[in-house]
């Protein structure tokens, strides 16, 4: 089986709710995949802080800070992949699937 490989591009939600896509990646992924979704707004506007001097790259976690609600989401999503939040079994999960071979 051949993995697709993965797109980035701007789209819309067309007015029937449907999201528009371009013709090479419909050909490509199939009839279903993942789809993450950022506003384009978001985008611009952290950028633009960035650009302005608002937001600093340090390279030290200890300033990566999330609220409760970003937390909450970040655990959802990590159970609903994963079935677990423990380090451990997560670590072992990640391990076993082997990424780099």
């Amino acid at each position: 089986m051949q993995t697709a490989k993965p797109y980035k591009f701007i789209g819309k939600v067309l007015p029937d709710g449907h999201l528009s896509i371009p013709d090479e990646v419909a050909k490509d992924a199939g009839s279903e995949f993942e789809v993450t979704m950022t506003p384009v707004d978001d985008i611009k506007k952290i950028t633009m802080q960035y650009l302005a001097g608002g937001i600093k790259k340090t390279r030290k976690f200890a300033d990566i800070t999330f609220s409760p609600a970003e937390i909450e989401e970040i655990r959802s999503a990590i159970y609903e992949t994963f079935g677990t939040t423990d380090v451990d079994t997560l670590i072992d999960i990640v391990r076993r699937r082997d990424p780099l071979k």
